[in-house]
């Protein structure tokens, strides 16, 4: 009678001690969890504050360097770049001419890699009309957009639209050719066994081909950032009476050297901006693809 408490307490507490354990295993996964966000953002602020510091180290450099060591007709100097900016947008209507170069760099980078990456998924998913345009990729692809610009802005006019075109076709064959490449480096294995599973070519290309191609096709949209504004610029370039290629364009004429580099300063401000969008999308994608995965179809 005595023994049936001996026998069971043993089962009694090793029932109690499991939820104690698991509770142990959260709090210490949820800890490391927590000194990892930590050491990450330390390693941010690091990055950040090492970035400040070369870009701080080589403005004074130049600084020091033009006039001295450097003819400063050909470089400048940043103190007269910042004087020229701040001319250009207190007198001579920067944002004015900006605004029309930032919605022609926009609306060719949306156009192209929207384009792009439609064209891209079609062609990579059907192995023999991949192969049957492939070299007909790889011709147009090794042809200079830039030197198609004169020819768009014969066929568009010198409006809006032949500069929004020539940004999309920068965009389109860098967007295309990494989607391609991205769609193909699935691992068939992996698309075979969804359908064994019973997956539908819409569950496989939402649940496998994007995930997998993802990486591949945002390092393409990375890339075709400065891209789109080069195309919007080349277009203002070579006719334009309006954007910030025509304020480059016109500094270069009258030789102000300063004033070109302050075109090129608000470029350079501006393209930082559309990567740091993208680099917001490429971190949401990453959150979507970790989350992301091949369910039992009903």
């Amino acid at each position: 009678m005595s023994t049936l408490p001996q026998t069971a307490a043993p089962g009694m507490l090793q029932a109690g001690a499991q939820p104690a354990a698991g509770a142990a295993a959260r709090r210490l996964l949820e800890e490391v969890e927590q000194a990892a966000a930590r050491a990450e953002r330390r390693r941010r602020r690091r990055v950040a504050a090492s970035r400040l510091a070369l870009v701080l180290v080589l403005l004074a450099g130049w600084e020091l360097a033009s006039g001295r060591l450097i003819d400063i007709f050909f470089v400048s100097r940043p103190s007269a770049i910042m004087e020229a900016l701040w001319r250009l947008l207190m007198k001579e209507n920067l944002l004015y001419h900006l605004q029309f170069t930032v919605l022609e760099a926009v609306l060719g980078y949306v156009a192209g890699a929207a384009l792009g990456m439609a064209a891209g998924f079609v062609l990579a998913r059907s192995d023999l009309l991949y192969a049957t345009v492939q070299p007909l990729l790889a011709a147009f692809y090794g042809i200079p957009r830039i030197a198609l610009a004169p020819l768009i802005i014969m066929w568009f006019g010198i409006g809006l639209n032949s500069k929004v075109v020539v940004a999309a076709l920068m965009v389109f064959f860098i967007v295309l050719m990494n989607t391609i490449a991205g769609v193909r480096n699935v691992h068939p294995e992996l698309i075979q066994i969804a359908r064994v599973m019973g997956a539908s070519e819409r569950q496989i290309l939402q649940k496998i081909v994007i995930p997998g191609a993802a990486p591949i096709i945002i390092t393409g949209l990375q890339t075709a950032v400065p891209q789109a504004m080069i195309g919007a610029i080349v277009g203002e370039f070579i006719s334009s009476n309006r954007g910030v290629g025509h304020v480059i364009g016109r500094a270069a004429g009258w030789f102000d050297t300063p004033g070109l580099f302050a075109g090129i300063v608000a470029l350079l401000a501006v393209v930082l901006a559309m990567n740091g969008l993208v680099n917001l999308l490429e971190a949401r994608a990453a959150r979507w693809k970790g989350g992301a995965g091949l369910s039992q179809p009903s």
